[in-house]
Order: structure tokens, then C-alpha cells, then sequence
């Protein structure tokens, strides 16, 4: 079946679970979707308009982020805090050279490291608890150097309703 998605042409089974990485998706980012979800029609339209906005809901979680570290009433507020703190304080100073290029990232404001981040993950999972189609993001700093990754819930209006922190 083909995704009903304007930025790439992808063809699916159905009932069978979608994990692609740039390389065979053309996309800048690793792509996935819940076997669950292929065999619903509605589902995966869900899932090509959201991919549409890929980029556009990364930059709404990054704002979210942003907003979370000068709020300090946020519930994401210590999450998000702890997640800076240790790429400022804890990282070695050569690994943090290259997740931060052309800056002294000891000067750098947890703001400023938030622009940083990109797109490393992008899909659609059932989420059992809400009993719907949610869509996940992974936002890092670099992948290939660190696993540690800012994680973005979205629903189906493409509201946030969890940021998280995972490794």
C-alpha cells in the first residue's frame, strides 16, 4: 500500500510493522510505525499528514523544551533541566566540542543547546493506556555519539502530552 504522504513516495504491507532508516526511506531521520496501525486505513493517513509536518513538529517540540526550562512550575521542567545539565557538566569536554560545533559549550544557556537538537526519530504507536494512535519523536544531539535522547508524545491534534527523557 502507498502512504498517503506528499514528501516521499513509500510504499507499505499493511499488518506489517514499518522501521527504516534515511538510506531506504529518503528521509533525514529513522521512520517507524506499529504493525497495529499499517492494516487501518484511517491510521495511516494519520501517520503521512503528521510526516508531512515532521520537521514543523520538531520545531514545536524544541519551543516546548524551551518553554519547560523557564518554567520552573513545568512538569517537564526537571526533565528537560537534567537533560541539559548533563551535556553541560557531565559530558567530556572533547565529545562536547563536537555536539556543539564552532561554540565553547561551557557558555552555551540550555536554550541555545535546545537549537541543537534535531530530528533522530520519527512514528506511530498505539498508545494503550490513552487506547489511541499517538506519534513519537526523537530529538539528540548526535546520535552516532551519544543515546540519550529528548522524547516528544504527540496525539492526534498534534498536541504535546509528554516529554520525556530516554537512553
Amino acid at each position: 500500500m502507498k502512504l498517503s504522504c506528499k514528501r516521499i513516495d513509500f510504499t507499505y504491507t499493511p499488518g506489517e510493522e514499518i522501521f527504516t532508516f534515511p538510506d531506504e526511506s529518503g528521509l533525514p531521520f529513522l521512520f517507524d510505525v506499529e504493525k497495529e496501525l499499517t492494516g487501518d486505513p484511517a491510521a495511516m493517513d494519520a501517520v503521512g499528514e503528521m510526516l508531512d509536518e515532521a520537521e514543523k513538529l520538531a520545531e514545536k517540540a524544541k519551543a516546548a523544551i524551551k518553554a519547560a526550562l523557564v518554567d520552573e512550575d513545568s512538569r517537564y521542567h526537571g526533565v528537560v533541566t537534567f537533560f541539559m545539565e548533563f551535556y553541560r557538566d557531565d559530558v567530556d569536554p572533547d565529545i562536547a566540542a563536537e555536539l556543539f560545533p564552532g561554540t565553547d559549550p561551557a557558555k552555551l544557556s540550555f536554550a541555545e543547546m535546545v537549537d541543537f537538537l534535531r530530528l533522530d526519530r520519527f512514528g506511530s504507536l498505539v498508545d494503550y493506556k490513552m487506547d489511541q494512535q499517538v506519534f513519537i519523536m526523537d530529538l539528540s544531539f548526535n546520535p552516532e555519539i551519544t543515546d540519550e535522547l529528548m522524547v516528544i508524545y504527540f496525539d492526534l491534534k498534534k498536541e504535546i502530552f509528554c516529554i520525556t527523557h530516554e537512553s
